[in-house]
């Protein structure tokens, strides 16, 4: 039976040999088509953005090839396609690249995720959240610059990770704002804005006001961070928790097509909402 060859395009996978073991890291390449003529593929443009082929290969810019694994290569992408096509729909559009790092607070795509999250909630179930919170993790590649695909949004949110509704006593919302201030980045949040100083937290607030102790808020989060994930458990500080069937890809998407239906380009910025001194 013959082999099968796997294409991956457009990823640039760099290998570090530091101990104590390779480090992998995936940076994302713009397929412009400066070296072969190669363009992005979609339904639509296949025969452009692929070139054409019989015995031998010729790629868009023109270069004829008559020998080698090019030829197989077209092919296989070509065969691909009728069920890639979904994944290359164009949902939206960014400014820029909005980069996932998880080393730093208040990074723009991670506030735009639960600004999105927060937002959703309040739609959702019916009363207004003050307070959401999702984590870096959960966010495994960037947003890109330009045109978002499906496959981009796929690729973003990959895990079964679903909304939830938490109440959650002020006393013990601080308690939580105090654990993610002593991690590296606080994690993505929304609602709020709060001071850490050496780890530790120095102020808070949300809605604009001062926590009160005493108060019931309403808190949008994912499943993930109910019992454990990522040393979060806010199931554990909460006195009710609700669960839906909502996957935070399908809360994101659906932001991102709103934006698009509306003519808005994705824009995330850092607002100050996390501040984290040493």
């Amino acid at each position: 039976m013959a082999k099968r060859k796997l294409v991956v395009l457009p990823l640039l996978l760099l290998v570090s040999c530091a101990q104590p073991g390779p480090r992998m890291e995936w940076k994302r390449v713009p397929m412009d088509g400066s070296r072969t003529g190669v363009v992005p593929v979609n339904a639509e443009n296949m025969e452009t953005a692929l070139g054409t082929f019989e015995d031998d290969y010729v790629a868009p810019n023109g270069k004829h090839f008559t020998e080698g694994a090019t030829p197989e290569v077209a092919m296989l992408l070509a065969e691909a396609q009728p069920r890639m096509a979904r994944l290359k729909q164009v949902v939206g559009h960014s400014t820029h690249m909005l980069l996932n790092l998880r080393n730093e607070p208040d990074l723009p795509l991670a506030n735009m995720v639960a600004d999105a999250l927060r937002a959703k909630g309040s739609d959702y179930f019916g009363v207004p959240m003050d307070f959401a919170i999702t984590n870096y993790g959960g966010i495994r590649v960037p947003m890109p610059e330009g045109a978002v695909t499906l496959d981009d949004m796929e690729s973003m949110f990959p895990f079964k990770n679903y909304m939830c509704y938490a109440k959650v006593r002020g006393n013990n919302l601080q308690r939580l704002l105090e654990q993610l201030a002593k991690t590296p980045a606080f994690q993505a949040v929304s609602g709020c804005k709060v001071k850490v100083k050496a780890h530790e937290l120095v102020e808070a607030e949300v809605g604009g006001q001062p926590i009160d102790p005493d108060k019931l808020y309403n808190v949008t989060t994912i499943d993930f961070l109910l019992s454990g994930g990522d040393q979060i458990a806010i199931g554990a500080l909460a006195e009710d928790v609700v669960l839906t069937p909502v996957l935070i890809r399908d809360v994101m998407l659906e932001y991102v097509q709103k934006m698009e239906a509306e003519g808005k380009v994705l824009d995330g910025q850092k607002d100050g909402r996390v501040v984290m001194e040493e």
